[in-house]
């Protein structure tokens, strides 16, 4: 399914431009040209390079978002469109589940009562009365059966998203049912 979309592949943006830039300090090789010919040549392609990588991950993260979009505002759209067939792949991996799997987890530690307050935004008293969700969070996350990207992606706003109500000031009434909708939609 990936190859018949055309995606931008940061990786290989940039391999023209390196090939290039060895073969400019292969003219390092010949001691009729001065030094800097091949230094600065490979120099030059080592940076059109990393420009152009930087473009390649750019324009993922806009394909991206735009499947992510789809995916969050039309559940039905996973049928219809090769590019959210891929972000969902994509989203739904072991390890991507895993990962924020841990994020459950270091918040978990840091809502343990015997830590220090530290300068995270979390909101530490309405997390605290949302433990059993959090856990319920970390166990469906870390379990054999499927998930939906949907879900993945609510997982991802409510703890990563500095909007959430994970670290805003309406905490108290906001991050429960936030949870709740992430944990219902992780369900295929």
């Amino acid at each position: 399914m990936v190859s018949q979309l055309d995606l931008p592949r940061p990786g290989r943006a940039a391999l023209p431009f390196a090939a290039l830039a060895l073969v400019a300090l292969a003219l390092d090789a010949d001691p009729r040209l001065p030094w800097a010919a091949g230094a600065v040549g490979a120099l030059l392609f080592a940076s059109a390079g990393t420009v152009r990588t930087v473009r390649a991950r750019h324009e993922l993260e806009v394909v991206r978002r735009t499947a992510d979009r789809l995916i969050v505002h039309d559940p039905q759209s996973r049928d219809a469109s090769g590019l959210v067939r891929w972000r969902s792949d994509e989203l739904t991996t072991r390890a991507k589940r895993d990962s924020l799997r841990r994020d459950v987890e270091r918040i978990l530690h840091s809502l343990d009562p015997a830590r220090l307050p530290s300068a995270s935004p979390l909101k530490r008293p309405a997390a605290r009365r949302c433990m059993d969700l959090f856990l319920a969070l970390a166990a469906r996350l870390g379990d054999e059966q499927p998930v939906a990207a949907r879900g993945i992606l609510f997982v991802q706003s409510a703890l990563r998203d500095p909007a959430s109500p994970l670290y805003t000031d309406d905490a108290d009434s906001s991050l429960a049912p936030a949870l709740r909708r992430a944990i219902g939609a992780l369900e295929p």
